[in-house]
C-alpha cells in the first residue's frame, strides 16, 4: 500500500508540475491575445481555472507523504522523536483523516450530479467538462483521507527512505 500511494503521488506531482508550465504558457498567451490584439473567449479563462485547480490538488498527496510543507516551528523541532511521532499521528487521524473523510463524502452527491448531466462551465462559452474539476476534488479527498489513515497506523508516520522503516 505504501508504494501504490508513493506511486500515485509521485506521478500527481509530474502532472502538476506539466500542468504548471500550461498554466505559465497559456496565461501569457491570454494576456497577450486580449491587451495587444483584443482578442478574448471565454474558454480560454476556463483553461487558466481548470490548470490552477489541477496545479494546486495534484502536489497534495505528495507534500503529505513525504511531509514537504511549510510550517512555522516553535516547539516541534526541539522535541524527541517520541513525541513528534505522537503529535503527528494525532493529527493525521484526529485532523487530515476526518476532515478529508467528510469533504470527500460532502463531496460525492455534488460531483455524481455534475457527472449525471455532464456539467459544463458556468461561463456562458466556456470549456465542457466542469465534471472533471468535482471529480478531482472528490478524489484528492479521498487520497489525502487514505494516506492520512495508512500513514498514522504506522510506527513511524513520516517514515524516509533512508532510515526509520525498511
Amino acid at each position: 500500500m505504501k508504494t501504490l500511494i508513493a506511486s500515485v503521488a509521485e506521478t500527481m506531482r509530474t502532472v502538476a508540475g506539466s500542468v504548471v508550465l500550461l498554466l505559465m504558457f497559456a496565461q501569457v498567451v491570454v494576456v497577450a491575445l486580449r491587451y495587444v490584439f483584443s482578442l478574448g473567449w471565454p474558454w480560454a479563462l476556463d483553461l487558466l481555472v481548470y490548470c490552477f485547480l489541477f496545479s494546486a490538488l495534484l502536489p497534495a498527496l505528495f507534500v503529505l507523504i513525504r511531509n514537504v510543507s511549510v510550517r512555522v516551528d516553535v516547539f516541534y523541532s526541539r522535541w524527541p522523536d517520541e513525541r513528534r511521532r505522537l503529535v503527528d499521528r494525532i493529527a493525521l487521524l484526529v485532523l487530515l483523516f476526518p476532515s478529508m473523510a467528510y469533504a470527500c463524502w460532502a463531496s460525492l452527491p455534488i460531483t455524481l450530479r455534475s457527472w449525471r448531466v455532464l456539467e459544463t462551465s458556468p461561463t456562458y462559452g466556456g470549456l465542457p467538462g466542469y465534471f472533471l474539476l468535482k471529480s478531482v476534488l472528490s478524489l484528492v479527498f479521498f487520497a489525502l483521507a487514505v494516506a492520512a489513515f495508512v500513514m498514522a497506523l504506522r510506527r513511524v508516520p513520516y517514515a524516509t527512505e533512508e532510515h526509520d522503516e525498511p
